[in-house]
């Protein structure tokens, strides 16, 4: 099965757990922070920058749920 991408709220909404700014996951992220705005308002973005966000979140303990909400781990 193909790993899910993540919503943008979902984006938003790990970004808040992880008390993460935009500017902080921007730049973690190598984008700009217009990008990351896009990614959070269901903006166009490649599916490439949308996985490499969503890996970096994860990276910190956010947790992607297929029914939308999102967790953090330990």
């Amino acid at each position: 099965m193909a790993a899910m991408l993540m919503t943008a709220s979902q984006c938003r909404m790990a970004r808040a757990a992880l008390g993460m700014t935009l500017r902080e996951l921007a730049a973690i992220a190598g984008i700009s922070v217009n990008t990351l705005s896009r990614i959070e308002s269901e903006g166009n973005v490649t599916s490439r920058t949308l996985v490499k966000v969503q890996g970096i979140l994860a990276g910190r303990g956010a947790v992607f749920r297929r029914d939308g909400s999102v967790g953090v781990a330990g």
